[in-house]
């Protein structure tokens, strides 16, 4: 995207209202989750050892999970919402618990938060309680012991996101939930050895990893194999709906619902991407993509004049500023949001009709996304197999901070000849650079990743300008199997603190960025 649609890119909802920082209450309320969590995922292993499961509590836990993973904060409305699910599955687990031979610590645990369900109905006990608990887990390992468990938390949630995504394909990923059971229960007894936390942390991230390879064969398999493509940034006169997140899907659903309608769809933030598969280029209702993404949210939903649809899964805390306008099929949703039920969209649809739509429409520049992977891998073996080159250095996706757009690009003008450099964002090619637009396809980076570390015997370095709960993975994953750099830049904060950032660096070889000369330095050293 040119540099004048990006040059106020920086006025997000973290810097205009603060909602990125986490406050004591939602700690606390998290704290009394994750006890439900771990709990459930001991009771589901052992019924495991048994040849037997719940899948009610099964679908508990990973829905659970993503309501964390949705939302920044845990107001009091989600916070009931989960209790309420565990209210009814508990007495279950709590009479599993009473069966078995031994009274553990544990089981007094439990014994405790059915006290705690059975006798409150005041959002106050569960904050003391969670506080108390949450006191407790810190006192019980270091800083450093602490940090290895968040990380460990965030990749909990990217793993649950990817399941839920690949199983709406009607694919099995029972293998990968039996992992996740495995990491929760760590929880009921913390292992203080930091080099055991770090394997597990690598584990997890590499079958993060793979599961996000194996939702793309499933996507290309469903909608075609992604290509080059000429997106629309443009809006059209007429009623208007926009769909919001990552979840093609549910898109692919919302679109076949509304084809028949004299309704345009829009896409924005990650859902972007649907645009580079050959099924959703067919759909003419489909008219391109609104905004940019999820960090410039306040200013794209306020202006975008119909009802605003958040798919599955998607990581938004917005929803007191658009009440009335915002729906969602999720089946966690916060107050103000409407929540479609049994695909009926007859509520969406007439709030779209009713709204007051795109007047007369806005003309702007077509951009090229997308690119085909195998395509770009002849690409870059043709070009080391021409010239003898020193190192690669890959260029991961960048966001659209004026000051983050800059230090690439001054990067990218003093890399020596004997560099050959892939960029996925937007660049001008030369003899040792590729350029790709690879937008928020964090799964192609990946793919094209690991395929020259595995198969270069060129020392290879890594810049990811902007980390979320996704990149986390991929991020940790890569660092385990490179020889040479690792650089992140901004990150979420909230999702990642400044606290992680020092663990990844520390821990796991990742360099922040510093200035480009300094950071150019330190590649050409190894």
């Amino acid at each position: 995207m040119s540099n004048e649609l990006n040059k106020n890119y920086q006025y997000d909802r973290c810097t205009s209202r603060g909602i990125c920082s986490i406050n004591p209450t939602t700690s606390s309320l998290q704290e009394v989750v994750l006890l439900y969590l771990k709990h459930a995922a001991f009771y589901e292993l052992k019924l495991l050892e048994s040849d037997s499961e719940d899948k009610i509590t099964n679908n508990l836990i990973l829905n659970t999970i993503s309501i964390l993973s949705s939302n920044y904060e845990i107001n009091e409305h989600n916070f009931y919402m989960i209790n309420n699910a565990f209210q009814k599955e508990f007495p279950k687990i709590v009479s599993f618990y009473k069966s078995l031979d031994s009274e553990t610590k544990l089981n007094n645990e439990v014994l405790e938060i059915e006290k705690l369900l059975n006798n409150s109905r005041n959002i106050n006990d569960f904050i003391r309680f969670g506080e108390k608990a949450f006191n407790k887990r810190m006192l019980s390992y270091n800083k450093e012991l602490t940090n290895f468990y968040k990380i460990i938390f965030i990749i909990i949630k990217s793993f649950t996101i990817n399941i839920l995504t690949f199983e709406s394909f009607g694919k099995n990923a029972q293998k990968e939930f039996h992992l996740l059971l495995k990491v929760l229960n760590l929880l009921n007894n913390p292992q203080k050895e930091k080099n055991k936390l770090k394997k597990i942390i690598i584990d997890l991230s590499k079958k993060d990893c793979e599961l996000m390879k194996k939702i793309r064969q499933v996507q290309e398999e469903e909608y075609g194999k992604q290509t080059k493509s000429k997106i629309s940034f443009s809006t059209s006169k007429g009623n208007a709906v926009l769909v919001v997140g990552s979840n093609l899907k549910e898109l692919d659903f919302i679109l076949d619902k509304l084809k028949d309608e004299e309704i345009d769809v829009y896409t924005h933030d990650n859902m972007i991407l649907a645009h580079t598969f050959p099924k959703f280029q067919n759909y003419k209702n489909l008219k391109g993509q609104y905004g940019h993404g999820m960090e410039n949210c306040l200013l794209d939903f306020s202006t975008f004049p119909g009802p605003i649809i958040l798919t599955r899964n998607s990581l938004y805390n917005i929803e007191n500023l658009y009440r009335g306008r915002l729906y969602t099929t999720d089946f966690a949703y916060s107050k103000g949001v409407i929540q479609i039920n049994d695909t009926n969209f007859s509520s969406l649809i007439k709030a779209a009709k009713e709204g007051k739509g795109f007047k007369t429409g806005k003309s702007c520049e077509d951009e090229i996304i997308g690119f085909s992977y195998q395509e770009t891998l002849d690409k870059i073996n043709k070009k080391l197999e021409e010239k003898e080159f020193k190192q690669i250095v890959i260029i991961g996706i960048e966001g659209y901070i004026e000051d983050e757009t800059k230090y690439f690009q001054t990067l990218l003008e003093h890399f020596p000849d004997e560099t050959l450099v892939l960029s996925l964002s937007c660049c001008k090619e030369k003899e040792n650079r590729i350029c790709l637009n690879a937008i928020y396809d964090t799964t192609s980076a990946l793919k094209l990743s690991e395929e020259l570390i595995k198969n270069s015997n060129k020392k290879i370095s890594i810049f990811y300008p902007y980390c979320d709960r996704h990149t986390l993975s991929v991020m940790i994953y890569t660092s385990s199997i490179i020889n040479n750099n690792i650089f992140i830049g901004r990150w979420n904060n909230s999702v990642i603190s400044p606290a992680i950032i020092d663990t990844l660096k520390t821990d796991f070889n990742i360099l922040e960025i510093t200035t480009p000369k300094n950071d150019l330095t330190k590649l050409m050293n190894g």
